[in-house]
């Protein structure tokens, strides 16, 4: 399984928000915030300049690739969630992509950012995808180490989206 940043740079974490009863549960934009750091983080201790983007932009971080600047999204999500109990068993992380703000309301413009970082905030886990490979509103991620069905249609996975993935998925040589 993929190690988080944190566990890399050898911090010990809480396994869940109930081991901090101390502490409550960030604001939404505090949540966004804190993706958008790690993710940031994520990159720059891989090798790459990467830096967040003003508040308002469609982007959320910008990332030097030899001269060409990639403009990342970051859509976080807390815990897996289970959106059909019905139909689907084991749960997943699920990520809104074509909606901004609360709820959703706000539209991104077409051509407003080059790839998506999709950030599992209880695992530090991120998936890079690029928006060419993402045609559908939502994305599902399955959670490490879960079992699923061979024909769910949960089939992305965290460890198979990684940014040097997402790089030579946009014609980038890594």
């Amino acid at each position: 399984m993929q190690q988080s940043l944190f566990e890399h740079l050898g911090f010990d974490l809480p396994d869940t928000e109930f081991d901090r009863p101390d502490v409550e549960c960030s604001h939404d934009l505090e949540v966004g915030k804190a993706a958008e750091h790690l993710v940031c983080a994520d990159l720059i201790m891989s090798g790459y300049r990467a830096l967040l983007s003003d508040q308002g932009l469609p982007y959320d971080i910008l990332v030097d690739i030899d001269g060409t600047l990639l403009r990342v999204q970051v859509k976080s999500t807390r815990k897996p969630k289970n959106h059909d109990p019905k139909t689907r068993v084991t749960p997943g992380y699920l990520f809104q992509l074509r909606r901004a703000g609360k709820g959703g309301r706000r539209r991104y413009p077409e051509n407003a950012f080059d790839l998506y970082a999709l950030v599992a905030l209880e695992r530090q886990a991120i998936a890079y995808l690029p928006v060419i490979d993402c045609s559908n509103q939502t994305i599902a991620l399955r959670v490490p180490g879960e079992r699923y069905l061979q024909n769910g249609s949960m089939n992305r996975e965290f460890q198979e989206a990684s940014f040097r993935h997402a790089l030579n998925r946009l014609g980038f040589e890594t």
